[in-house]
């Protein structure tokens, strides 16, 4: 159904899943690197006024809708729709939520506590805020959207062949957190780190998920609470 694959792999490894999903990997790699590079020339806070400060009513308005799809509920939605495809699926991607979510929360509120979002660390007046949107002020590293962006997406990508709908998911990633800058949710820096600790953890989780072998693991849902009884179609 729609391509998606739910078959086993138990020799399956990392190399083999960078090859398989490239049209991901390759694009999210240049980002990185590129994103990595600039942040290490002007500065974490200069790159985050640059990019604060070009906008326009079409961005605020499309940048606002994507950062509303790196919300958990999203991923619960792909969780609650895999349960029809394969139960190993659905329950990888709950545990990588899951995982990703703790991780993140004791990252901000233990690690990295002190470090506060652009609209507390600038204060208002500094900032740039996009009508309708309050940015949150506190706990700001590292990207709680964007590490549930790039984990929700980059799942869904080894889900699929179609190398098209591979690359249509980065985007949807990249933009999602983007916008958490655009928006002045977070600095780049929270962005980059939340999105590798996302792929880390997917890659791995997956990885070690395939491996398990129980017998009822690879079952799927089949009650259809929207199927016709035969009897009334008669």
């Amino acid at each position: 159904m729609f391509g998606m694959e739910s078959i086993s792999k138990s020799n399956y490894g990392i190399f083999q899943i960078i090859k398989e999903n490239k049209a991901f990997f390759i694009p999210y790699a240049i980002i990185i690197c590129i994103s990595t590079i600039v942040l290490a020339i002007l500065g974490n806070t200069p790159l985050f006024h640059f990019i604060n400060q070009h906008h326009s009513k079409l961005t605020d308005f499309l940048f606002f809708g994507f950062t509303m799809l790196g919300d958990g509920t999203i991923a619960f939605l792909i969780i609650f729709i895999l349960m029809w495809i394969s139960m190993r699926e659905a329950i990888t991607l709950l545990v990588i939520t899951l995982l990703i979510t703790i991780i993140i929360a004791l990252l901000k509120r233990f690690i990295f506590a002190e470090y506060d979002r652009p609209l507390m660390f600038f204060g208002e007046q500094m900032i740039r805020i996009v009508p309708g949107y309050m940015p949150p002020k506190l706990h700001t590293f590292p990207s709680g959207h964007s590490a549930t962006a790039f984990s929700t997406y980059l799942y869904v990508s080894f889900l699929v062949r179609q190398n098209g709908i591979k690359f249509s998911l980065f985007l949807v990633a990249f933009m999602i957190a983007y916008s958490r800058i655009y928006l002045s949710a977070h600095f780049p820096a929270d962005v980059i780190a939340g999105s590798l600790l996302a792929v880390l953890i997917t890659i791995l989780v997956y990885l070690y998920f395939q491996r398990i072998k129980f017998s009822w693991i690879d079952r799927k849902i089949v009650f259809n609470p929207f199927r016709i009884p035969r009897e009334q179609t008669a």
